[in-house]
């Protein structure tokens, strides 16, 4: 039910085609394809109980574009932010609310490992930390 909503707030947002259907890489060589739906959590670099996240991302219309719809908590705590970016070498880099950014890149395993900076004033998530995560679908 959270991925149908996802993809439709994605959708909806004019972001172009779906994850789905999406090219696996824009114009920037990424070092794994990074679109689709995603799950982990985020880690507070205060070492404060872990967040739960879930994201959808897809290319955006512009070459080397992404955009994402990235939802983090869990019931009334639960927070919904619309994220743009672009390709880069080594990963992506996406633009947080109100400041600050997120960067993701492929490991080994094929999961996604984020740093974020200046996610306090992002206003989905309450600090800096590192994210983790596993593609649920492409």
């Amino acid at each position: 039910m959270m991925e149908s909503m996802l993809l439709l707030l994605l959708a909806l947002g004019g972001g172009g085609a779906t994850p789905a259907a999406s090219p696996a890489v824009g114009t920037a060589v990424a070092p794994a394809p990074v679109t689709g739906v995603w799950r982990g959590s985020w880690h507070p670099a205060d070492g404060r109980q872990p967040i739960p996240i879930e994201a959808v991302l897809a290319r955006g219309r512009e070459p080397g574009s992404l955009i994402g719809v990235v939802v983090s908590g869990v019931g009334r705590d639960r927070r919904t932010a619309r994220l743009s970016g672009r390709y880069e070498n080594d990963g992506v880099w996406l633009q947080l609310p109100a400041g600050g950014g997120l960067r993701l890149t492929a490991d080994a395993n094929g999961h996604l490992i984020g740093d974020v900076r200046g996610g306090s004033a992002a206003g989905f998530i309450p600090g800096d930390g590192a994210l983790e995560l596993a593609r649920v679908r492409r």
